[in-house]
Formats: C-alpha cells, structure tokens, sequence
C-alpha cells in the first residue's frame, strides 16, 4: 500500500510517464504495414522490395540493441535516449518527403537504428529510477504500452492512407511529444530506489552494485535462450492459427478479430504482472510456463473445433506479457548496476533471435518428428518441452538454494 501511494505522488508519476512513453514507439516499424500495397503500387515495385521496408529496421535493431549498452556508457543514457528518439522521427518522415525507393530504404535502416538505441534503455531506466515493486508494475505496464503503441500508430496510419501512401509516415512525428515528457519528466538525477541492511535509502547503482556478485550471472544468458523459445513458439502459432482455422471450417478464415482478442489478453497480463510478482515471486515463472504449456496443449489438441482452437490461440499472450518483464525485473539481482543496459540488451536479442528462427525452428521440428500435413502437432511437443524447462528450473533453484543454506556464514 505504501508503495502505491509513493508511486501516487505526482512527480514519480510523472516521471513514469516520460521513461514509459518511449515504448510507444519500439515496436512502431511495423506501423505502416496497411500501406504496403498501396507503396508497391505508387512505386512500381515487386514484392520483396516492399517487404523489405518492415524487415531492413530489424537488422539495424539488432545490431544497436548490441552496441547500445556502449553507446549509452560513453554518452550517457539521456543524451543516448534523445538521440536515438530523435533519428526515430527525423528518419521516420523521410518517406513523406520523398518517392524515392533508395532514399526510403535507407531512412528505415536508420529507423531501425534509433530503435535499436532506445531498446534497452526503455527497460534498464526504469530499475535505475524505481524501487523494486513499483518497477516490476512498470515493467508490465511497459510491455503493454509497447502493444498500445503498435496498436494506435497502425490505426493512425490507416486513417492517414486516405489522403496518400505517403501521409501514414507522418505517424512519427509522435516523437516530439515523447521528446518533451521524457525531457520534461524525467530528472537529471536517478531517483532512489531501494534501501540498505539499516535501512536507508540508496541510490540504483549503489543498490545493483552491492548484490554479492559483481559479475554477469549465466542466468542472464539462460533467460536470452528461454525468451527465444517462447517468443518462436508465440510467433508460430500467430502464423499458423489463421491456416489451422481454414482446415477447420473448409473455407477462407478471417484471423484478423481473433488476433485483436490474443492482443489484448497479452496487455491485461502485462498490466497485471505487477500484482502476479507481488503475490508468487520467481514462481511466477512456473505460473507461465504452465499456461504457454496449456496454450500449446489445446491448440495441438483442437481438433476439429474451432471454440477450442480459438481459445487456446487467445491464451498464448497472457503468459508471454508475465514472463518477458519478469526476465527483465530479475536482471538487476543478475547482473552489476553498470551491466544493467548490456544486460537488458542481451534479453532483447533473445527476443529478436525467436522471432529470426521461428520460421526454420518449425520446419526443423517438424521434420525431427515426421509431422506432415499437421500443422498444429507440434505444438504437443512445445508444452512439453516447456514443462521438461520448469522442471529444470525448478530442481536447479532446489539445489542452489539448498546449498546456500548449508554454507557457513562469514562474520
């Protein structure tokens, strides 16, 4: 209750809002996806041309997710937020400008950069400003607010492409408001965010520097795995429910409105995930891992109902929107206050790795396991696969916890 009430105050508040509006715009390369038909056909161009206009930011995200931690090291991670925000949108407009193919493409590799740079900092900022428990609420706000973000931009941009192919890019501009809170919002000065044995308050590096280990722990590296797996498995039951429904009911099936449903499900996990950790914990992660399993399990299981398919399908982003920010709100006991960025950045690649190998891990599988002309089997072999991890984890944190009882303690 306390903590509510600090986290009421206006002006933590406030500065919530400035570090959560940058997630508005992390996942916003795939805002202007409505517009593809319309640029290929003003443009003149073949497919994999305009396909290449979402896909191109990824590799440019990618790559400054990596150097981010660097990048924000030698500048600081103000001036690295500003920047990156700030080539979001001058980049973000340039095909409002222009008609020119080349140019285009280029603008949305440095898209693709600016996104890169803010990545991370959207999550690292907000263990450096809060106390444990308001951050781990904001962390799953943050993962919700990334699918808002998507969400209001892509509908934005749909009204836009009634005045051109060119007016959706205009989307961008966004970041002149996100400029001004962050700026205005956000202090100087890291707040403080947790207390020491006596119980004073100390700041956020001095609290992440003090953990007894001082190095990366390899389950920072673990988690970068885990998130892969499941970010894959998500993805690929997005990509196949739609076909799954069509060999249900012999005919063309609209997946848009289930889509929309899965979405919003996956944003109350987010906006709940604080009250989950407060009540479970690290168990939080079995709570998740069980119901991607569950998910899994109907989906394989469905048959020729459509009810039971959709409802396994809607499942799938609860836990995702649990499991992601609670990755995120276990790095500063994993990793030194310095390591936080890189950290947070190795988590994200995670992320981009599952949704890069989704389409060949499938394929793999499938063949592993002779599965022909089913394409929601192996979904059986994902639940599985994540019980068999949650028992890992399980007998793993036993014994690490065992053994660091029976340790002497040093006076």
């Amino acid at each position: 209750m306390k903590q509510m009430k600090k986290f009421s105050n206006s002006k933590n508040s406030l500065t919530a809002i400035g570090i959560l509006s940058i997630s508005l715009i992390t996942t916003s390369t795939y805002a202007i996806n409505g517009t593809l038909p319309m640029i290929r056909s003003e443009l003149n161009l073949i497919q994999a041309q305009v396909e290449t206009l979402v896909t191109v930011p990824s590799f440019a995200l990618a790559l400054l997710v990596l150097f981010s931690s660097l990048i924000s090291t030698k500048i600081g991670e103000r001036l690295t937020v500003n920047i990156g925000v700030g080539i979001i949108g001058l980049t973000g407009i340039i095909p409002f400008l222009t008609e020119n193919y080349p140019l285009i493409l280029i603008s949305r590799v440095f898209l693709g950069a600016g996104i890169g740079m803010i990545n991370s900092l959207a999550v690292s900022l907000i263990a450096s400003y809060f106390k444990e428990k308001t951050a781990a609420t904001l962390l799953g706000f943050r993962a919700s607010i990334e699918q808002v973000g998507q969400a209001f931009l892509t509908f934005i941009a749909g009204l836009l492409m009634n005045i051109s192919w060119q007016a959706p890019f205009l989307v961008y501009l966004i970041t002149i408001p996100i400029l001004l809170m962050f700026n205005l919002f956000v202090p100087k000065e890291h707040k403080k965010v947790g207390d020491d044995k006596n119980g004073k308050e100390i700041d956020s590096e001095q609290l992440l520097d003090k953990r007894e280990n001082s190095k990366i722990s390899p389950i920072v590296w673990f988690l970068a795995i885990l998130m892969a797996i499941l970010v894959a498995d998500y993805i690929g039951m997005q990509v196949r429910f739609a076909q799954i429904a069509t060999n249900i009911i012999g005919k063309d099936y609209n997946a848009s409105p289930f889509m929309s449903v899965m979405l919003i499900i996956a944003m109350i996990g987010g906006i709940l995930f604080g009250r989950f950790y407060q009540l479970m914990k690290f168990k939080l992660i079995y709570f998740s891992l069980a119901l991607f399993a569950i998910s899994n399990f109907i989906v394989a299981n469905s048959h020729k109902s459509l009810p039971v398919l959709i409802f396994g399908f809607i499942l799938i982003g609860f836990p995702l929107q649990l499991i992601s920010p609670l990755a995120f709100h276990l790095l500063p006991k994993l990793a030194p206050g310095n390591k936080q960025t890189f950290v947070t950045s190795v988590i994200l690649i995670g992320f981009n790795v599952g949704v890069f190998v989704e389409p060949y891990l499938f394929i793999i599988t499938d063949k592993i396991f002779g599965i022909r002309n089913n394409l929601s089997s192996i979904f059986n072999y994902f639940a599985w696969l994540f019980l068999i991890i949650a028992c890992l984890i399980a007998v793993t944190h036993f014994f690490f916890s065992a053994n660091k009882k029976r340790m002497p303690k040093h006076s």
